[in-house]
């Protein structure tokens, strides 16, 4: 038997599904040599999507927590927590499970991401809730060690100041080298051959004027 519960709210009806999304960020860059590479990245936030009907009149087949409430008091709940910009506790309660398994809960902290309401004639009095709900992290502060207040101001204003719209190459300069120092990202190289017309990232020679725009 299946539970869903978001926050206090027991839903009368399992949903048929729960669909988990894990979403990865990693990515691809072009090394000097064009080479293409992968940087791994953290996953991104869960997130858990599904379809519940909510039953407008009293069948067998629904479950409360004390009696019948009408499809209007559930989405009023949940609009209430859309409103509230907390996230909640999401409970999938799996007890009575067949060949004497035993029971086991997914309990995780979430955002509702989107609540879609859809009534229908077909469906007489029920009402069809589509919700997606998302992982919830809580920010945290990173505290930087080794740094006294002057030195981050100067931090500040080197991360703030204004980028030089060119560069003169000298010996033993590279395109990569270049935006590193220049534009704080070396993987722009390959945007910046393409502005200065350059075929050949790799080949640049002393005196030559590399623009950045």
């Amino acid at each position: 038997m299946y539970s869903v519960y978001i926050g206090d709210i027991l839903l009368p009806v399992t949903p048929e599904k729960i669909t988990w999304t894990y979403k990865g960020q990693n990515d691809t860059v072009n090394l000097i040599n064009m080479e293409e590479i992968n940087r791994v990245r953290v996953p991104g936030l869960l997130e858990y999507s599904f379809s519940a009907v909510i039953p407008g009149t009293k069948v067998p087949y629904a479950r409360y927590v004390s009696s019948f409430k009408e499809p209007f008091t559930y989405i009023n709940e949940f609009e209430t927590i859309l409103k509230e910009c907390k996230p909640v506790m999401f409970n999938i309660i799996r007890e009575k499970l067949p060949y004497g398994r035993s029971g086991f809960t997914t309990k995780k902290l979430v955002t509702i991401e989107s609540l879609i309401v859809n009534e229908s004639v077909q469906n007489g009095l029920d009402v069809m809730l589509s919700i997606r709900l998302k992982e919830f992290k809580e920010q945290k502060s990173v505290k930087m060690a080794g740094f006294n207040n002057g030195s981050q101001n100067k931090s500040v204003r080197n991360s703030t100041k204004e980028v030089s719209k060119s560069y003169t190459v000298k010996k033993g300069d590279n395109l990569w080298s270049i935006c590193k120092s220049m534009l704080n990202d070396g993987s722009k190289f390959s945007e910046v051959a393409r502005i200065n017309g350059i075929t050949n990232p790799s080949r640049i020679y002393p005196g030559q004027v590399i623009r950045f725009e």
